[in-house]
């Protein structure tokens, strides 16, 4: 018998993956289409910045609103927003147009995680791995064939027709998101909503902080920042330093992300274990050890150790990611409101910092020394909070 929280669960991954495929068709090749239209890698790490920072700035409001407002309707506000930020790139202006552009998708982008989140945590059940592994996968099951169709229509008929799709297919996200609706939300809307919520806050922070949660939501802070130093420039890593063609970086993306959906499937959801600690120590290991190898054989990288170790890294992120929600929805349960806001929190703002600090230390480090030095602070990190442990 499906369950409440399976009935959510499968909702909100199904909007989440209709919205990043329709996203994903020209987000990949994004940092190679401002490339094109002559920003350097610095302006590409603002553009960026100017996505995430906004979505992390903004989770504490949206998660206040979600008190007032069924969860549902900020999900298709987002949707919504998405398609309007694909429209809006067929107008591409000046640097300062861009960058607005990249505000609204991260203000869409607050709305919808955050309230995807605390969806998922009101109704986990005790079960939010299950919830948060699919929430997780979303993107991966639309990464293995969305990059390969956005390749087509844009090699095809140029990237406004891709621009047009994705905001169609978003449109569409919206209409699935409109349909949780049904699923029970309780609104607060007592006297003094808002001191209420910032009480609320408070204390969210302390448990998510205390000394039983704190040193593994730093882990995977830490994680997602490593991660984030190199996601925007990634593939024009891919390109420039290891010489692969376009055709070899599309291909590379869709596989892999193929790959993993089906090895999570067969493999890795049973190595969950419903310890998020676990899940977050692991990953942090698995990733740390990854990037590092990225530095050292970075002379002799081929397609296969390429495809190899960055299969690694995904594995750790998805680890730390799923680890660090599932150890919030526990640490804050009956506060989905302030746990998915705290949730949205962390990656955006750790994509804000490492893609705005890794054009700088592209062009001060190089990608090798940057390998080596961000995967060693993530197994510093990870000891870290072994020591922590030990000293309870």
């Amino acid at each position: 018998m499906k369950t409440a929280g399976f009935n959510v669960a499968r909702d909100v991954a199904r909007v989440h993956f209709a919205l990043m495929f329709g996203y994903r068709l020209f987000s990949l090749y994004y940092p190679l289409f401002l490339f094109s239209q002559g920003l350097s890698l610095v302006q590409i790490g603002q553009a960026y910045l100017f996505i995430y920072l906004p979505i992390a700035l903004a989770a504490p409001p949206v998660g206040f609103l979600t008190r007032l407002i069924h969860p549902a309707i900020m999900v298709v506000a987002g949707c919504l927003g998405y398609g309007a930020y694909a429209l809006g790139m067929l107008f591409f202006g000046n640097t300062g147009v861009i960058f607005a552009w990249q505000i609204e998708l991260g203000l869409s982008a607050a709305l919808f995680f955050t309230a995807s989140r605390a969806l998922l945590m009101a109704h986990s059940n005790g079960d939010a791995e299950r919830g948060f592994s699919w929430f997780y996968n979303a993107p991966y099951w639309a990464g293995a064939l969305a990059p390969l169709a956005g390749a087509f229509i844009i090699w095809k008929f140029g990237f406004g027709a891709a621009f047009q799709i994705s905001a169609a297919i978003c449109v569409y996200a919206a209409l699935l998101a409109a349909g949780m609706s049904e699923h029970p939300w309780r609104l607060n809307r007592g006297d003094s909503p808002l001191r209420r919520f910032a009480r609320d806050w408070r204390a969210s922070l302390k448990l998510a902080f205390s000394k039983t949660a704190g040193a593994f939501v730093m882990v995977s802070f830490a994680v997602a920042l490593v991660e984030s130093l190199l996601h925007p420039f990634f593939i024009l890593f891919l390109k420039d330093d290891i010489g692969w063609a376009n055709q070899q970086v599309i291909w590379f993306t869709a596989i892999s992300a193929a790959v993993f959906s089906v090895f999570y499937f067969f493999v890795l959801r049973r190595w969950q274990t419903g310890n998020p600690r676990q899940s977050i120590k692991r990953g942090g290991i698995i990733t740390g050890i990854a990037t590092m190898a990225f530095g050292f054989f970075m002379p002799v990288l081929s397609y296969l150790s390429v495809f190899a170790i960055e299969f690694a890294r995904t594995i750790g992120g998805f680890l730390c990611g799923t680890g660090r929600s599932v150890l919030l929805a526990k640490e804050l349960d009956g506060r989905p409101a302030e746990g998915g806001a705290l949730d949205t929190i962390f990656s955006p703002l750790a994509i804000a910092l490492g893609s705005f600090l890794g054009g700088y230390a592209i062009i001060w480090l190089g990608y090798q020394w940057l390998f080596l030095l961000s995967g060693a602070v993530v197994i510093f990190a990870v000891l870290l909070s072994y020591s922590k442990i030990a000293e309870r």
